[in-house]
């Protein structure tokens, strides 16, 4: 009988294998243990997943923690603010801490959002506008008069000087003012070491006088306290946190999506910012940041998992359509469902998904809000019927992009990044705009042209 019950057999049921998953902590999940995702993932895989919080932000300071200690973690999940690239993945991959299966070292998160967008849209207080009597600016030049008027008239009415009239962080393009401003007086593609992502030759347009004059444009604003003072070494909670104030405190700022930056929950706050199409520049054109969504890591099982076949076994099922579909969306029949297709998107195109109630970053239990490898398939994400609620951030999103994809390059080129070249540009726009060098000073405009002839 002894022997029966250690080889598995005399109908004793088996336990599950136990896969250690280490999640990162996220605001928008609830209970990780307890998420209908993963309670969905053991039941499809077999296995029984045992979560492990990460309350780090600083992935490798928990990777070299982790690999320092006898800590036993199977696979590691990345997303929201604790995230790695390749690049800095490497090294443990080298040394034998991340396992390679099959010649893969990690598992892609790909695909939570319509794949080639504007990766930065500039979202306007419509109450201070109202408020003041003004119009939505189209130009820059409009756009100094609103910000102006934003410091100097105490839109929120409080009677205190504590109005942000364009606040940003330095987290992402996505959340930088001066990046969008820019991008009205040359189009560049900050992702690609400021390139033109509409002309095939690699020309970088960081150099040119139109780059200068929006320098010089930026300074101005940021010498008068119209930019947020912070915008380059803010974070994104930061942001968030002022923009979602109830003391209503912030004038406009940039994101490719307003989810990120405020509160899904928040619907008077969703309602008081709109959109603004692409602003113009001096010359009369305007241009909007062509963003190409890369795959990012996802997932890594470590080189001391004794259980690498189950491991790899629930990060693809987490690629699966059906797996995906639940990271993004959450529950099929409470909070989406397919649609019969005889509807427009709110992208414009063949509708295929129906939400019934919106969840990302919200707070919820149904997914892992973006955390952990996935692939929506393109149909999916640019298919999303309106639900008809005017505070989903999904057909928010929709309006603005529709107003900005008509100045995406019709075949943009993503030219190659030269190396070094993005890191002196972007040191140099940070010390052009607040003051500690001189756009209008011709000496040292031309020492940093030196320095961007050197890296190209």
């Amino acid at each position: 009988m002894i022997l029966c019950i250690l080889a598995g057999g005399c109908g004793v049921e088996s336990q599950p294998p136990v896969l250690r998953v280490a999640v990162p902590f996220s605001d928008y999940v609830q209970d990780p243990s307890t998420n209908y995702y993963v309670k969905w993932l053991e039941e499809k895989t077999g296995l029984d997943i045992e979560v492990s919080v990460v309350r780090q932000t600083g992935a490798t300071d928990y990777l070299d923690a982790l690999f320092s200690s006898d800590a036993d973690i199977d696979v590691i999940l990345f997303g929201g603010d604790f995230t790695i690239t390749e690049e800095e993945l490497k090294p443990y991959v080298d040394s034998g801490d991340i396992a390679t299966v099959d010649g893969r070292m990690y598992y892609e998160n790909y695909g939570s959002r319509v794949p080639t967008r504007a990766g930065q849209i500039l979202w306007i207080n419509v109450e201070w506008l109202t408020g003041l009597g003004l119009a939505a600016p189209k130009t820059t030049d409009e756009l100094y008069e609103v910000l102006k008027a934003f410091k100097e008239n105490d839109p929120n009415g409080n009677g205190k000087a504590d109005e942000i009239p364009l606040i940003g962080s330095g987290d992402d393009y996505f959340y930088m003012p001066v990046e969008l401003i820019l991008n009205a007086f040359v189009s560049c593609d900050p992702y690609h070491s400021y390139f033109d992502p509409a002309e095939q030759e690699a020309v970088c347009v960081a150099g040119t006088d139109e780059f200068r004059e929006g320098l010089k444009f930026c300074a101005k604003l940021f010498e008068e306290g119209l930019i947020d003072a912070n915008c380059f070494t803010r974070h994104l909670n930061g942001l968030s946190e002022m923009v979602n104030s109830p003391n209503d405190l912030a004038g406009a700022f940039c994101t490719d999506s307003i989810s990120d930056v405020i509160y899904q929950g928040n619907p008077e706050i969703m309602a008081r910012f709109v959109h603004v199409p692409p602003l113009t520049g001096p010359d009369g054109t305007g241009n909007a940041l062509y963003y190409s969504e890369e795959p990012t890591v996802g997932g890594v099982i470590t080189g001391r998992s004794t259980k690498k076949d189950p491991a790899a076994l629930l990060l693809e099922t987490m690629l699966s359509e059906e797996a995906s579909l639940i990271a993004r969306y959450g529950e099929e029949g409470k909070d989406w469902t397919f649609s019969d297709g005889r509807d427009v998107s709110i992208y414009g195109t063949v509708s295929t998904i129906a939400t019934k109630k919106y969840i990302w970053n919200t707070s919820q239990n149904k997914n892992l809000n973006g955390i952990g490898p996935m692939h929506v398939p393109e149909r999916y994400l640019a298919g999303v019927t309106w639900n008809g609620v005017n505070s989903d951030a999904e057909y928010i999103d929709a309006r603005a992009q529709m107003s900005y994809r008509v100045l995406l390059p019709a075949e943009p080129v993503l030219h190659e990044p030269v190396s070094g070249l993005a890191d002196y540009v972007d040191r140099a726009i940070q010390n052009f705009v607040t003051g500690i060098t001189d756009p209008e000073d011709d000496v040292e405009w031309e020492s940093y042209l030196e320095g961007l002839r050197y890296l190209y």
